[in-house]
């Protein structure tokens, strides 16, 4: 919570984990920075009031020139991050750790220092061809009502994931960091984001190999710690935490996801495919029309201006070239976002933007069928975010021209921000 005395650590958004954990960690999120000259190596300066029990940890990610996000690099403040590859957009996000009684630290100052040292690999020499693929045992997260790790308030029958490491923890309602679940029972697969942390372990990044495993370096790549202390003994038959766990868990997913779009009744094994693996964060997959009329495929969009829009390109994050502002007044005049489907289909809408702290907080996304019908208005925080795709929802469309459109309609003083959509 930022306040008058800088962050400070917010109780009641501790995430209560269904094994018992309570994690006492609190995340802020700052805007993406685009840099003059690339950087392979940042060393963040913290300035900040603490006591025992209490700590800041500092995570930073780095955008490729394809626009992907690599996983974020974690560190405790005041020790150098080593990038995976050299970059000039990066983002910075602060881990706020709290004593056993929940009192945490106060942060006054934040800075960072960027350096090229060299002796990087290449983003493409440091993604795979084809993203990593395990079988992990898969639970139920329901917790309808809680809060996420990255700020989400469950809902009945959401969709969403949580793993044991916040190294692929998206922004809050985004989409940079996404898997495919597929659950051989019933033949069912899904793609959704990784919008939590857990289920047993916070930093175990088990898809990763030894040499940047977060923890458990000496266990094969591909198998969760929980795994391996529940069926193995590994660790003593312990958690990080020292629990004992009841299953061997490496993957939460929520009940949307669980039940009707996997099939699930129980817990069980499931493939999952860790898409952000191939090249950073998950890359587009469907329709995507920016704020300039550019489609990327055959498939027809276009984008239409009601009232007064101006484009921009001063702050980094936008998808393609720029993007497209307007000030806030009680006045609809969208922006809007037509998109065509030759046949029904379920479709999901995703939506890009560049954060600011002149943005609105609840910028209206209206969505519209091809018969009229208005399917829902989702209102997104525009200050944060931004860089990324973020899911406003998912939809029956008919055939037809459907739409996406961004309002000026929110509270005054502010701008909401048109970049791009993606239909997938």
């Amino acid at each position: 919570m930022r306040t008058g005395e800088g962050l400070v650590f917010e109780p009641y958004n501790v995430m209560r984990r269904p094994e018992g954990l309570r994690t006492l960690t609190g995340l802020y999120t700052f805007p993406a920075r685009r840099l003059e000259q690339p950087v392979d190596t940042v060393r963040p300066l913290i300035q900040a009031k603490s006591a025992p029990g209490m700590g800041v940890e500092v995570d930073v990610r780095v955008r490729s020139a394809s626009g992907a996000w690599s996983e974020w690099s974690i560190s405790n403040a005041g020790e150098a991050v080593r990038l995976p590859w050299a970059g000039t957009e990066v983002q910075v996000r602060l881990a706020l750790v709290a004593d056993e009684r929940g009192r945490g630290p106060v942060v006054h100052d934040v800075k960072l220092e960027g350096t090229l040292e060299g002796g990087t690999a290449s983003q493409e020499s440091a993604t795979l061809a084809t993203p990593l693929t395990y079988r992990i045992f898969a639970t139920r997260e329901g917790l309808v009502g809680g809060t996420t790790a990255n700020g989400h308030i469950i809902k009945s029958y959401d969709r969403f994931v949580a793993l044991p490491s916040r190294r692929a923890l998206a922004t809050k309602g985004g989409s940079e960091y996404q898997v495919r679940v597929c659950y051989p029972v019933t033949g069912k697969c899904t793609t959704t984001s990784v919008w939590d942390v857990g289920p047993w372990n916070t930093k175990d990044d088990y898809w990763n190999p030894s040499s940047v495993r977060e923890m458990w370096k000496t266990l094969p790549q591909g198998k969760p710690e929980a795994q391996a202390a529940y069926q193995d003994g590994f660790n003593g038959g312990l958690d990080q935490f020292g629990r004992r766990p009841s299953n061997p868990a490496g993957i939460d997913i929520a009940d949307g996801t669980f039940w009707t779009d996997l099939g699930m009744s129980n817990n069980g094994w499931v493939n999952v495919t860790y898409l952000w693996t191939s090249g950073g964060s998950t890359p587009a997959t469907g329709l995507i029309i920016d704020n300039n009329n550019a489609v990327n495929d055959t498939s027809k969009g276009y984008i239409a201006l009601t009232g007064t829009w101006s484009a921009s390109s001063s702050t980094a994050g936008y998808y393609g070239s720029n993007y497209l502002y307007a000030a806030t007044a009680a006045a609809s005049e969208p922006a809007t976002y037509w998109f065509y489907l030759p046949a029904a289909a379920t479709k999901t809408i995703d939506a890009r933007w560049t954060s600011g702290t002149n943005r609105s907080a609840a910028a209206p996304y209206i969505i519209t069928n091809a018969s009229g019908t208005n399917l829902a208005t989702v209102y997104k925080n525009q200050q944060t975010g931004g860089g990324a795709w973020n899911t406003l929802g998912t939809w029956n469309f008919p055939a037809g021209w459907n739409k996406v459109q961004v309002s000026r309609w929110a509270t005054a003083g502010y701008v909401v921000i048109a970049d791009a959509i993606q239909v997938r």
